[in-house]
């Protein structure tokens, strides 16, 4: 049943109020007593429906008992089990909570996803009411009156899970071409996998193992091994996609949050994906997988002095040894370029973004990268500073020299132990 909007009590009030002042044409205390009561009582019930309209709007809303929607309705299904505290209100920490719960599952993760989506765009949304959950769902969204997407938002995780391959790991798997960041912000722990992946995927298989009750073991860095819970359905949602090779993306994301939120000192996050989703630098997960410690080469030094395409003129030696070495040797190489700034801005570049670094060829004097969005980029020109660079699944190639003009730093796995991550003496 659809409650009778409140703009249209007041219509009946107004009504009201001139019926009753025609029936008080003689002057009557009994009379005028008797109408004033009946207006308090009709202006009372206008009152408590008065929460059911629009703040932005003057259209009627349904209210939060009569609105419906396959989303909603899944909130409004859980809602009590979801809201820990029983206050009537969802935090952020409680809908990260059901993201994290594998009990939450199918539609019902997808409506919890959609939530944190939702409130993680738009903080002032928190703490989410089903009265402020149903206004925003019947508000049109505005430039001025930004409104979360919650429905598509959910259509497109229900869609997720239905496409999603329950292994750990496909025979395909793990392959960078296969991983496409999800919807976290988690581009410096992504930066790590995909090189991983490109580098030694045998590494992730040993880092990761899944067992026969369907729980997967992890080995850290530091030889610490921990049996955990796969990813759960919220959390496949949220995270990384590996196009049907496997929830192995999400698990990697899961293991390596883990780590970082059991060293956080920190009580703002209460999962791993909320603690990665808060980003950071792609120098710790390298850390967690391999117990090193890294070594930064920035490259703003070698900016000074540029040809006449914008180029470095400056002497590459030291970097050139260093990548040399690393990829030689087998060690992990990652990277990213802070908020534009002095830099040169490049065309299909994502600044404030971690980077795998794939290759160094050392006779063309070129660096592979790898976006961890894995996407396709088709520059209207020829690959070069002014153009961008041809991008095929995250992956463009770059001279070294033009390089240093946009990246702003290499992060090279080192073989000495990381003080936080690695073996404990």
């Amino acid at each position: 049943m659809i409650d009778l909007p409140a703009y249209q009590r007041k219509g009946e009030l107004m009504s009201l109020f001139t019926s009753e002042f025609t029936i008080m044409s003689r002057p009557s205390a009994f009379g005028f007593l008797a109408s004033l009561s009946i207006l308090m009582v009709a202006a009372s019930d206008v009152l408590a429906d008065s929460n059911t309209l629009s703040t932005q709007n003057s259209k009627p809303v349904i209210s939060r008992t009569a609105y419906s929607s396959p989303f909603f309705d899944q909130v409004k299904l859980h809602f009590k089990k979801w809201d820990s505290d029983g206050n009537g209100e969802l935090s952020v920490n409680e809908i990260e909570l059901a993201v994290h719960n594998t009990k939450v599952k199918g539609k019902a993760a997808a409506a919890a996803a959609s939530l944190r989506r939702g409130v993680r765009a738009n903080r002032n949304f928190a703490p989410v009411t089903l009265q402020k959950l149903a206004v925003s769902l019947q508000t049109k969204s505005t430039t001025e009156n930004p409104q979360p997407r919650f429905e598509s938002m959910y259509e497109a995780g229900v869609k997720k899970l239905q496409e999603v391959n329950r292994q750990l790991f496909t025979a395909d798997a793990p392959a960078v071409e296969s991983i496409s960041q999800g919807r976290l912000g988690d581009c410096f722990l992504l930066a790590s996998l995909g090189t991983c992946a490109y580098r030694c995927p045998e590494r992730l298989r040993e880092f990761m193992k899944e067992l026969p009750d369907g729980r997967v073991e992890v080995t850290y860095g530091d030889g610490r091994k921990v049996i955990m819970e796969g990813p759960s359905d919220g959390e496949i949602i949220i995270g990384a996609t590996s196009r049907g090779t496997g929830t192995w993306t999400n698990m990697y994301e899961k293991a390596i949050g883990l780590r970082m939120l059991e060293e956080s000192t920190s009580k703002r996050h209460v999962t791993p994906f909320s603690y990665i989703g808060g980003g950071g630098t792609p120098n710790v997960p390298v850390q967690v997988l391999t117990g090193h410690q890294l070594r930064r080469h920035g490259c703003e030094l070698y900016r000074d002095k540029t040809d006449e395409n914008g180029a470095s003129l400056a002497d590459l030696t030291p970097l050139r040894n260093d990548l040399k070495a690393a990829f030689q040797e087998g060690r992990l190489v990652v990277g990213g370029c802070g908020p534009k700034g002095k830099q040169t801005l490049v065309k299909g570049i994502y600044y404030n973004h971690s980077y795998g670094v794939l290759e160094y060829d050392e006779e063309t004097d070129t660096v592979l990268f790898w976006n961890p969005f894995g996407h396709k980029y088709t520059p209207k020109g020829p690959d070069g500073l002014q153009n961008g660079y041809t991008t095929e699944h995250g992956k463009f190639r770059v001279p070294l020299k033009e390089a240093v003009m946009w990246f702003g730093s290499f992060s090279i796995e080192t073989n000495e132990p990381s003080e936080k991550y690695g073996p404990k003496s």
